[in-house]
């Protein structure tokens, strides 16, 4: 999909621009909206007080995609912080990225996550990372099952933001990654894109079936129809508001929705169940901050400003942002107790795999209403809001998916 200038103005608004007369502002997009956005915009703001650099900050919302492919170069930002790794190797976006130089180290695990193979260049540096791989729940109760295996939820316990496909993605990857972890690497060779025979194997069929059958059995008609209207935050609300279920599997980005909501003090969480004989999933995502050959070194500098790690001692808009809660950075350890082991998971655990739709491009790239998304979200609907038997879902699903991978860029 493509975007003129006037498509872009008009979709992508500024939310605010900070500084003075002089050069013209540095143009930034992300993708965040409400809280989110609002405590980086509070992070722009100290970057223009101690640069003296005029910023223009773009809410662009699912739009950066489109954004970053632009046929027009004054539609390209200067720097973009995107949520999908996958945009950097995209054929028409990675031209655009003017790699990284100097600065400072990011975590090994990290870098080569945003390192080009064939050149060896650094295409960006992480902003915000997130463990994907928690169940929570309320303080004083538990619901752990024994296993993914043994995972059989009674109606009305679980809450899922269907209507959101990244939150079934989520569930995918992390039953797909402790079923079959070995297939989950696959699914995302590093060097080509010819992984159709991957996704056809059986094990994701299996994997599809063990998932949608947890999905048959936490869900009547009726759950099912409301779970797909409800957005990530409700299904939170579901749970520490509403007390209308009992666990939601959420990023640790929940928690300031639990405490805002809910009260301080009201969560736990326990890691997403193994597969017998097999390790808990880790699935990891993440933010990641690219400057546009566009911007020039004035873009690269506000990357490394960004993302650069902050003293201990250090205090900020940032670190703040962090201590409170929703905001982990592989540079610093959060001050919350119920972030702090999986923010240590993220930067030193041996099992991490990074969000497997937040790596593809072409016809299975997330985003609501197509790809991997929307296959997902087929599947939940017709196992829970339908009458399909999970096992016949799942093998439907796994087609879906086969055909995209097989079809080559959109």
């Amino acid at each position: 999909m493509s975007m003129s200038r006037r498509a872009f103005l008009a979709a992508v608004p500024a939310v605010t621009l900070a500084g003075c007369a002089g050069p013209p502002p540095l143009r930034v997009a992300v993708v965040w909206s409400g809280e989110e956005l609002r405590r980086f915009l509070r992070v722009v703001d100290a970057y223009v007080a101690e640069r003296r650099r005029p910023v223009s900050v773009y809410s662009a919302g699912d739009n950066i995609s489109a954004l970053l492919r632009g046929p027009a170069a004054d539609v390209v930002p200067d720097v973009a912080v995107i949520p999908r790794l996958g945009l950097l190797f995209d054929p028409v976006v990675r031209p655009r990225i003017r790699p990284l130089t100097g600065g400072h180290a990011q975590p090994a695990f990290w870098r080569r996550l945003a390192t080009a193979p064939e050149s060896g260049e650094t295409l960006g540096a992480w902003f915000k990372i997130a463990n994907k791989s928690l169940v929570w729940h309320r303080t004083g109760e538990r619901h752990a099952p024994p296993s993914l295996a043994a995972w059989q939820p009674r109606p009305g316990t679980l809450a899922i933001g269907a209507a959101d496909g990244w939150v079934l993605s989520d569930w995918f990857e992390n039953v797909l990654l402790a079923y079959a972890p070995e297939v989950y690497d696959g699914l995302f060779p590093p060097a080509e894109r010819g992984n159709q025979a991957w996704w056809g194997v059986a094990k994701v069929t299996e994997a599809l079936t063990l998932l949608a059958t947890i999905w048959r059995e936490a869900f009547t008609y009726d759950q099912g129809r409301r779970a797909l209207t409800l957005q990530f935050h409700d299904s939170v609300l579901d749970v520490f508001s509403y007390r209308t279920a009992d666990v939601v599997a959420a990023p640790d980005f929940a928690l300031p929705v639990i405490e805002r909501y809910g009260g301080k003090d009201v969560a736990r969480h326990f890691p997403f169940p193994a597969y017998p004989g097999g390790s808990p999933p880790l699935v990891v995502g993440g933010d990641v901050a690219v400057a546009m050959r566009g911007g020039g070194q004035d873009a690269v500098d506000f990357v490394d400003w960004l993302t650069r790690p902050r003293a201990g001692g250090e205090r900020d808009a940032l670190t703040a942002w962090v201590d409170e809660g929703g905001f982990l950075t592989p540079y610093r350890q959060p001050a919350h107790p119920l972030l702090r082991g999986p923010a240590e998971a993220l930067n030193t655990a041996g099992n991490r795999h990074y969000d497997l739709s937040d790596r593809l491009i072409g016809r299975l790239e997330g985003g609501d209403g197509r790809g991997l998304w929307r296959v997902l979200t087929e599947l939940f609907a017709d196992v829970t809001a339908g009458t399909a038997a999970p096992a016949a879902a799942a093998a439907a699903a796994r087609e879906k998916i086969v055909a995209a991978a097989g079809e080559g860029p959109a």
